[in-house]
């Protein structure tokens, strides 16, 4: 019985990470369409916290007016299930432990950009992987693949976005830098 569970498990990392494979083919098939984020982040926290039996209560939503995001809304969401995931897996799991933020580039970025920010309160990210995060098949989970980050900002990319580690908080903070639009576009 050892041996049939050890070759189950196995199976089943290979077959995710034949799927993660699969998905970076998807990703040159970006349809980018202009949709509010606020109003996408809602149900996906939703739809999330459904899926992964977790209390909605445990995510908090930040968005300061409503800005409208261009992305293909299955990329994004698989970035966001991606980021989301790993936050969970890190945080303390508390209510209010995962913060999704919405905010408009204050930094002097190309106009028209807005962040969207996943940021947990677990122990962040350690110094000495964070060069590695978004390498192919690097991972710091027994059952992981190491493909999720990178195809994440493979995704990313193919939106014409960026994401990113930063270093200046406690917990674990991921930022996706995209194209936005003001209002409901």
């Amino acid at each position: 019985p050892r041996l049939l569970q050890i070759i189950g498990d196995n199976t089943r990392r290979l077959n995710k990470m034949v799927q993660d494979v699969l998905q970076l083919n998807r990703r040159d098939r970006s349809t980018p369409e202009t949709f509010p984020a606020a109003d996408f982040l809602r149900t996906f926290i939703a739809d999330f916290c459904h899926a992964e039996k977790i209390e909605v209560e445990t995510f908090v939503l930040d968005a300061v007016d409503q800005q409208g995001v261009n992305f293909d809304r299955g990329h994004l969401n698989q970035v966001l299930w991606n980021l989301c995931h790993n936050a969970w897996r890190h945080c303390r799991k508390q209510r209010g432990s995962i913060r999704l933020q919405i905010s408009r580039r204050a930094d002097g970025a190309a106009e028209g950009s807005l962040n969207l920010d996943v940021i947990d309160d677990g122990p962040g990210v350690a110094p000495a992987v964070r060069g590695q995060l978004f390498e192919p098949f690097f991972t710091t989970a027994a059952s992981g693949t190491g493909l999720g980050l990178y195809i994440a900002r493979e995704m990313c990319e193919a939106n014409g976005a960026t994401l990113d580690c930063l270093e200046d908080t406690t917990g674990g903070h991921f930022r996706i830098v995209c194209r936005s639009t003001s209002g409901h576009d």
